[in-house]
């Protein structure tokens, strides 16, 4: 082979070489796969009220929340059974039935930018009938307005979904959503009015005793009665 076509070639793949280095490596998540048409898909399409069981799992540690329905209402199972603030609950639950992708990639060649490497939490619903659906949550996007998220078990898309009801599924590995202990009422004290009782007792003065001082008595002085005037 000629020399000179020979380096012309190792030039051209030094080139390739250093922009597949420099360029493609530090491409970001949103390029390293390819955006689906720009209608918002939705995650899951399901009756929240088929909804039987929701479990929260932290997948960097042991921690986990799970859920369950019952006739009264929402209930902890786990990490200790009690009473669950129903309403805090469904309106999770909510959020995830309906939940829509706000992106989506397909043909995602590396999924470690992602932060599906370590990924964060996994949602798992169970349904009535014990069908399972699951989603993986990844990293935040650059902007923080939203996580990454996979089916649980296949990585062939990834969805860009809502930080709120991710965000509220990381709280309840701190504090799990228990029904709140109901404040106690006060109830004023009537007043207490005083009653005196007894018995009124009225003296009379006594009888003058003779040779006694006389009562401390007024004298009452009698008025001459005037003469009858003389008829002419």
């Amino acid at each position: 082979m000629n020399p000179r076509v020979t380096l012309i070639l190792v030039a051209v793949f030094a080139v390739l070489l250093g922009y597949v280095f420099f360029v493609e490596q530090n491409k970001t998540p949103e390029q390293l796969g390819t955006p689906a048409p720009t209608a918002a898909p939705e995650i899951f399409q399901f009756n929240t009220s088929n909804v039987k069981s929701l479990q929260v799992r932290d997948l960097r540690s042991t921690r986990e929340v799970v859920l369950t329905r019952t006739d009264k209402g929402w209930q902890v199972d786990k990490p200790i059974q009690k009473a669950a603030d129903s309403a805090t609950v469904d309106n999770v639950v909510g959020q995830l039935v309906t939940l829509k992708a706000t992106r989506v990639f397909t043909n995602v060649t590396d999924v470690a930018p992602f932060g599906f490497v370590t990924a964060t939490v996994e949602a798992r619903i169970t349904m009535s009938n014990t069908t399972t659906y699951a989603l993986t949550i990844g990293a935040k996007t650059p902007d923080s307005s939203g996580y990454y998220a996979v089916y649980t078990g296949d990585k062939s898309k990834v969805f860009i979904i809502s930080s709120d009801v991710v965000d509220q599924m990381l709280g309840w590995l701190n504090t799990p959503p228990y029904e709140p202990t109901p404040t106690p009422t006060f109830t004023p004290t009537p007043p207490v009015t005083a009653t005196i009782t007894g018995t009124l007792t009225v003296e009379t003065p006594a009888a003058a005793t003779p040779g006694a001082a006389p009562p401390n008595i007024v004298p009452t002085v009698a008025l001459p009665t005037p003469a009858p005037s003389a008829t002419p």
